[in-house]
């Protein structure tokens, strides 16, 4: 959070001070030649950087002694993004470095961070400052801590008494990167993080000794953050009643000491349960953990859908809760679908039956021990609306265990380019908030001619956009004079955008800027329009609204 607090007053400094400083320089210069005297002094030859390492040794081949941090690369950044130093710690320049008056960031890093290896842990820390004309500022000690996210598994000595080595692998994943951990494995699996907050995704296959059934079961572990070590255990836990259950402890340590974590919260709520008691959901015939692709055969002239798409529950126990939740990639589905009923909705408490059940979904299911959705009958609907539709289903019995299955169904290709606020609703507004992301990503199957944005603002007026080089109105394509300003706040611009067929969340995230507009209590609008060669045009906004801060 003083990170946050840090950054939020610093961006405040661009917005204001720099704002002031672009249109008559009084903050630095005296007059003259203002170039020649807008000049102060970073000091940094005696800068004492620190790095925080594991607490604990992992068995490793790959990485013994302690990180050289002479080899960290030293960059300094201006108020737009744009490096204006770089060398090596080891080769940090003994006399103060010459820069212009203005906001800086210097950051220390050990190297690139890849999306999921095996030791590989990146170290890094940034600091932000302030040059003044004539004046020397000085940075004297710094800390570098885990920038990524630290994972190693292992397996109580019973567990491995019980379970083949040779069919026992625990997969975890951030999003699509993952690692494979198997039972002898002592390295640790260091993960990029996507946001402030990361959810594991866990997979255990395993197979008891003298057995030929394989057992998959997952779970996942939320609010997962950089700096964290997680040490996943499988226990075998062991019930009053003598049943037994294979599950998993996850502890945690953390090499920033800002972040406070309570791990006894989440002992009793990551735990594994043996399949085979287990609700299981399937549709007969298919695998549905991959895309099912509609085809204009599988409708007749009426456009009736000649197929079936049954999706069967069966449990052991009664089935007390048999939950639906209904996502799109196309917006107009969604849209069109929560017109008529919610997105999210436990069958099993349902006030009008008879909307449910045109929709092919069952209203009599709680209590029973098996149910069937027809998904089939909303083939129709589907194939209005190009693009993936997809079906989480999840049936929870009376005793508390718990299914999860998603269905992902596809047709056709959506021409129109498509613009999504990557975690976040954008046809909702959202409150800032400190961990809020903003990454928005940008498909156009024609190919990108134009991508236009329209500030529209409560608070932030012409003159304090102008203070970040910045126009109520700009084209990301076209707008060659603000290309600066806008590569620092996390723009792309120019060809990084004009004939592209799509702008990746990496690409387009302006996360940076929520900070400058946290400081300007309001509501404020990106009205984002991306037209495409063939002159198809899609305008979507992103509403973010700041609170008073207190």
């Amino acid at each position: 959070m003083k990170s946050v607090v840090k950054f939020m007053s610093m961006a405040l400094v661009l917005v204001l001070g720099l704002g002031a400083c672009n249109r008559d320089k009084a903050d630095y210069t005296t007059g003259g030649d203002s170039d020649k005297d807008n000049i102060g002094y970073l000091a940094i030859g005696g800068l004492n950087a620190t790095v925080m390492e594991d607490t604990e040794n992992i068995n490793s081949e790959t990485r013994a002694g302690s990180v050289d941090i002479n080899t960290f690369t030293v960059t300094i950044y201006d108020a737009a993004g744009a490096v204006v130093k770089e060398f090596l710690y080891g080769n940090m320049p003994a006399e103060p470095i010459a820069l212009p008056g203005g906001v800086y960031k210097l950051t220390l890093k050990s190297g690139d961070m890849s999306a999921a290896a095996w030791e590989a842990p990146v170290y890094s820390a940034e600091e932000e400052f302030v040059i003044t004309r004539l004046q020397t500022t000085t940075i004297s000690n710094i800390v570098c801590r885990l920038a990524n996210i630290k994972v190693t598994v292992a397996y109580s000595a019973d567990i491995i008494e019980s379970l083949d080595a040779n069919y026992t692998t625990m997969d975890v994943a951030i999003d699509s990167n993952s690692l494979t951990y198997a039972m002898s494995e002592t390295r640790a699996g260091y993960f990029k993080p996507v946001a402030a907050t990361n959810t594991l995704n866990l997979t255990l296959k395993c197979r008891y000794k003298g057995q030929d059934k394989d057992i998959v079961m997952t779970n996942t572990i939320p609010n997962v953050k950089a700096a964290q070590w997680r040490k996943i255990n499988v226990v075998i836990q062991h019930a009053s009643d003598g049943t037994a259950s294979i599950g998993i402890v996850c502890d945690t340590w953390t090499y920033d000491e800002e972040i406070v974590f309570d791990t006894a919260a989440y002992l009793m709520e990551e735990v594994l349960v043996d399949d085979t008691d287990m609700p299981v959901i399937n549709w007969e015939g298919h695998d549905m953990s991959e895309e099912f692709e509609l085809t204009d055969e599988m409708f007749d002239a009426d456009g009736n859908f000649l197929k079936s798409i049954n999706i069967d529950i069966t449990s052991k126990s009664p089935i007390a809760s048999l939950v639906v939740k209904v996502s799109s990639d196309n917006s107009d589905f969604t849209d069109a679908y929560k017109s008529a009923i919610a997105l999210e909705q436990d069958l099993c408490n349902v006030t009008s039956s008879m909307i449910w059940q045109m929709f092919g979904y069952p209203t009599d299911a709680k209590g029973k021990t098996s149910t069937r959705i027809q998904l089939g009958k909303q083939a129709g609907t589907m194939k209005s609306y190009e693009g993936t539709h997809t079906y989480e289903i999840t049936a929870t019995d009376e005793n508390g265990r718990s299914t999860t299955q998603k269905l992902s169904i596809a047709y056709g290709q959506i021409i129109e380019p498509r613009i999504v606020w990557v975690g976040y609703d954008i046809d909702q507004r959202q409150t800032i908030t400190d961990d809020m992301t903003c990454m928005i990503r940008v498909t156009a199957p024609l190919a990108i001619k134009d991508f236009t944005i329209k500030i529209i603002s409560d608070t932030l007026t012409p003159a304090e956009l102008e203070g970040v080089g910045l126009a109520a109105e700009f084209s990301l394509v076209t707008s060659t004079e603000y290309a600066a300003s806008l590569t620092g706040l996390g723009f792309p611009v120019g060809d990084e955008v004009y004939g592209k067929t799509l702008i990746s969340e990496d690409d387009l995230n302006i996360t940076g800027f929520l900070a400058i507009l946290g400081g300007f209590p309001g509501d404020h609008d990106f009205e984002m329009t991306v037209t495409d060669m063939e002159g198809n045009v899609t305008t979507k906004t992103v509403m973010l609204h700041a609170n008073e801060q207190l």
